[in-house]
């Protein structure tokens, strides 16, 4: 598995990834595109992956936060074509062996779905640690509510000790957002 930076320039890329994105997740877990854009160009703690094989073909995209302390992974996604393939697994230890930083995520409440319940086990599978403590996805646009997710953890942030300061980090970098 390779994992390729991507930039604006990458049109081809670009577009899958853009295209994928829309497909895996809610407009409400999600940030409008054209905002993306502009992260990519003016934030460089902001990374976007493309996920291929060594054949070249096009699997999914990562998206990270390097907040200096420890890596926030911001979206994850296989396309459909591609589950059930072992590219998911093999895209994570890739970003694993790249990083020495702790790396942290959320994901939906086992009780939102089935896919919810399988992603809990997806990354308790892993190595990750599913953490149960308060923590909402804050709206990346007016107009939409707060999220409750679980945070997942994969080396030691502290946690529940420096749970409150590593979520207070994520809201005022990633979401640019004040606890409530």
């Amino acid at each position: 598995m390779i994992l390729k930076k991507v930039t604006l320039d990458n049109k081809s890329d670009l577009e899958f990834i853009e295209k994928l994105y829309i497909e895996s997740f809610p407009r409400n877990e999600r940030r409008p595109i054209l905002e993306m854009h502009h992260l990519m160009e003016d934030e460089s703690r902001f990374n976007i992956f493309l996920l291929e094989t060594k054949k070249n073909t096009k699997v999914g995209f990562v998206t990270y936060w390097n907040l200096g302390d420890f890596i926030f992974i911001d979206h994850f996604a296989i396309s459909s074509e591609q589950r059930s393939g072992g590219y998911g697994q093999k895209a994570v230890q890739e970003l694993i062996k790249q990083t020495s930083l702790p790396l942290i995520g959320e994901i939906e409440l086992p009780t939102v779905s089935d896919l919810a319940r399988r992603r809990v086990k997806f990354y308790e599978k892993q190595g990750f640690q599913i953490w149960d403590l308060l923590y909402q996805q804050p709206p990346y646009e007016e107009g939409f509510d707060p999220i409750p997710m679980l945070t997942i953890t994969y080396r030691d942030l502290n946690f529940p000790t420096n749970f409150e300061t590593v979520r207070n980090t994520i809201y005022s970098e990633v979401y640019k957002k004040k606890y409530k």
